[in-house]
């Protein structure tokens, strides 16, 4: 049983960048670096520290590769800070890129505050219509099964499998869980054999999800080979 103690070491943060970062939409893996990087400088009562792609890659297990993309990614929202090597956590939130919002907020004029049915939401770029006839979670669906289609007959079969581990473990996957864990698959690699493989680690150890390859994946059943 896990019993970490406060003793044993902690990372001290300011209440108010808690709730900022609460209201700061990041992305699962800038999530994951981010908190590496306060591990490593915070603490361990440090502003600013050195810290090497595969430090993080052993502390998030995501690919070095995507670490890399990732602290780029939040040098450039002036997250993160670089000083030659070293990297330190900007605690000026106000300079932060802020993700611009797809949706408008503004209210709309008074005639046209009774939208018809078939009227889908303010957008940035004006009042967007959907035509009457088209069903949205139809069109999901037949997407979905579409990119299962393209990827071919073996990740089809895989994909099966995937959804048999979960239905064993009583974790039954809706057609929802299954266009994320496409969209998750896509984000690791756009190589289909590589998603196969993926996959298949995640089905040999029982994963609820599916997580980068590492250079150590063990020898699979020949049944998922």
């Amino acid at each position: 049983m896990a019993s970490p103690q406060k003793e044993d070491g902690h990372v001290e943060i300011a209440n108010e960048i808690i709730e900022i970062l609460a209201m700061t939409y990041l992305s699962s893996y800038e999530s994951q670096v981010l908190w590496a990087i306060f591990r490593k400088t915070y603490g361990w009562n440090k502003k600013e520290d050195w810290i090497t792609n595969t430090q993080i890659t052993k502390m998030t297990g995501i690919a070095e590769s995507h670490v890399s993309r990732t602290i780029k990614k939040l040098i450039k929202r002036n997250i993160v800070n670089k000083n030659e090597k070293k990297l330190s956590f900007q605690k000026d939130y106000d300079k932060w890129q802020k993700i611009p919002k797809q949706v408008s907020n503004k209210k709309l004029p008074k005639q046209d505050s009774k939208l018809p049915k078939q009227v889908s939401k303010v957008t940035q770029t004006g009042i967007k219509k959907l035509p009457k006839q088209v069903d949205t979670k139809d069109t999901k669906d037949t997407t979905t099964k579409n990119t299962i289609q393209k990827k071919g007959n073996i990740f089809k079969i895989t994909l099966q499998e995937f959804k048999k581990m979960r239905n064993k473990k009583r974790k039954p996957m809706t057609d929802l869980a299954v266009t994320r864990l496409l969209n998750e698959l896509d984000k690791l690699t756009d190589n289909t054999n590589e998603q196969i493989k993926i996959m298949e680690e995640s089905i040999f150890h029982s994963w609820d999800s599916v997580y980068p390859l590492k250079d150590n994946e063990p020898n699979l059943p020949p049944l998922l080979k």
